[in-house]
């Protein structure tokens, strides 16, 4: 069940999702910006909770990205979005992750067993001090039904946050996660580099 706060905008009640996925995202916007810069971002949320159209759905979120890159900017909004993929790379995933890490012989070892049990995609790849990888199809529920693509891969900057969290709690160590390409903006897959 999504819980609800509620915030008056300009005499408007906005009824604000707290749970779930999206809530998470209002969450993380109100944290790294403003009220405000939330208030208008989730303007028109309730088309958002109100169906159960994974494409109605998606297309919401595509204008909320727009609204806030417009709002924020472009990096701004990119930060944003890490910042919820740490949140969505799950306390299990990162134990399991980590526990995987420390059977390890070697980080191509741990790659392998990434691999075999389908963390990160299934096709991680190490060569010197990089990892590259991705997905074949599009993991995210908020977003795969999309029926027009997205105008750039400011929101699978979620995914650079999913990558960034797993990576950094296995080898407990900062790295560096870029996106090349992803589904929703047009492409074939989603594909990463992580510079360890």
């Amino acid at each position: 069940m999504v819980k609800f706060l509620r915030h008056n905008s300009n005499g408007k009640k906005v009824n604000i999702p707290t749970t779930g996925r999206i809530g998470r995202l209002a969450q993380v916007i109100e944290k790294e910006s403003s009220r405000q810069t939330l208030l208008s971002v989730m303007q028109d949320v309730e088309q958002y909770t109100s169906t159960n159209d994974p494409a109605k759905k998606a297309a919401w979120i595509k204008t909320a990205i727009e609204r806030l890159e417009e709002l924020v900017g472009r990096e701004k909004t990119r930060e944003i979005m890490k910042q919820c993929g740490r949140r969505c790379c799950g306390i299990s995933t990162r134990k399991k992750a980590r526990k995987l890490m420390l059977e390890s012989n070697s980080i191509q070892e741990f790659i392998k067993k990434l691999n075999e049990i389908g963390i990160g995609g299934g096709r991680l790849q190490l060569e010197d001090n990089t990892i590259t990888g991705g997905y074949d199809h599009c993991y995210c529920g908020q977003v795969k039904k999309t029926r027009e693509p997205f105008n750039s891969t400011t929101y699978c900057h979620c995914s650079v946050g999913w990558y960034k969290q797993l990576f950094e709690t296995a080898l407990e160590r900062p790295v560096e996660v870029e996106i090349t390409q992803s589904i929703i903006s047009g492409a074939k897959s989603c594909e990463f580099v992580i510079h360890i």
